[in-house]
């Protein structure tokens, strides 16, 4: 099995952001081992795996070793995973003064119980959790460009929840992404991605949902539907 310093441990949803950290991970010569927490309630789960799917056959098609260096996906039910104390706490203790999804208790008590200490999670420059954790961060390079991380020896509430995560794309916008998608050859790719939590019968983005909005707010408004 290969160690967590050969293959990059990703956060992967099918959506813009973390495929976009998925194509930027397999340019860079990287082996990627994605990671999907299946949510009870959430509705788009079925169509987020089958875009999963859908990007890695695409993959194959367009480049072939691209597509033999994700691994298959460790798909994790959310009831497996047991929610920790201290992150739950923590939690609670953020979000009096600030928005937070509640998903973050169950990805960072995933990733401690995996014993995985750099799981790429794509927070970006638009993104809420942002401001959580921005006064928490430091910018650690590696042979592959580098990234954001929580500072050593901080244990304040952020970082006791986001302190076995690493953010690759933390000053990123999505218009960013999708630029530099362009100019690298991969934008074909991400408009593969999925991001509306209640897709309609047909397929379809919703888009009333938060993810249907923010997606419209921060700059790609010509991916969702417009809303009679």
């Amino acid at each position: 099995m290969r160690n967590n310093n050969e293959v990059a441990n990703l956060l992967w949803t099918s959506g813009w952001d973390s495929t976009y950290r998925l194509m930027d991970l397999l340019l860079k010569g990287r082996t990627v081992q994605p990671h999907y927490i299946c949510f009870r309630l959430r509705k788009s789960t079925q169509m987020e795996l089958r875009r999963m799917d859908e990007i890695r056959e695409y993959l194959s098609r367009k480049d072939q070793a691209l597509a033999n260096a994700i691994l298959p996906t460790t798909v994790v039910s959310q009831d497996s995973i047991r929610k920790v104390p201290a992150i739950r706490e923590s939690y609670e203790h953020i979000t009096r003064d600030y928005y937070l999804g509640k998903q973050y208790v169950l990805l960072a008590s995933y990733a401690l119980q995996s014993g995985i200490s750099n799981l790429e999670l794509s927070i970006h420059a638009d993104d809420k959790a942002r401001q959580v954790i921005m006064n928490e961060v430091e910018f650690s390079d590696d042979l592959w460009g580098g990234c954001y991380r929580i500072r050593k020896g901080s244990d304040t509430p952020a970082a006791i929840i986001f302190q076995n995560f690493v953010f690759p794309v933390l000053q990123l916008s999505k218009l960013d992404m999708q630029k530099n998608a362009a100019k690298r050859g991969f934008l074909d790719v991400m408009e593969l991605t999925w991001f509306c939590h209640n897709p309609t019968p047909d397929g379809q983005p919703c888009g009333t949902c938060n993810p249907c909005n923010y997606t419209r707010n921060e700059g790609l408004g010509r991916r969702v539907p417009k809303v009679q």
